[in-house]
């Protein structure tokens, strides 16, 4: 199993595009097409925060969370 890394800038088009449209935005399987990735990864990373999605909230999560990652490693 592979772990999928976005970029800022494809947060930034997962928000627009997921928030796009009179309702619901556009959807995943569109999403993922557009990016080049899976509706799973597209999934997981709108589910990353408790809230409505939002691009730079969602990169300082990641951001924390790989550096806490490093940590623990560095800790072992």
């Amino acid at each position: 199993m592979s772990t999928t890394i976005l970029s800022f800038q494809n947060r930034v088009v997962i928000e627009t595009l997921h928030n796009e449209g009179r309702y619901e935005g556009r959807s995943l399987r569109y999403i993922a097409n557009y990016l080049g990735f899976s509706k799973t990864t597209i999934f997981n990373e709108l589910h990353r925060l408790n809230s409505e999605y939002q691009a730079g909230l969602a990169q300082t999560d990641f951001e924390r969370k790989v550096s806490q990652r490093g940590a623990e490693v560095f800790a072992h």
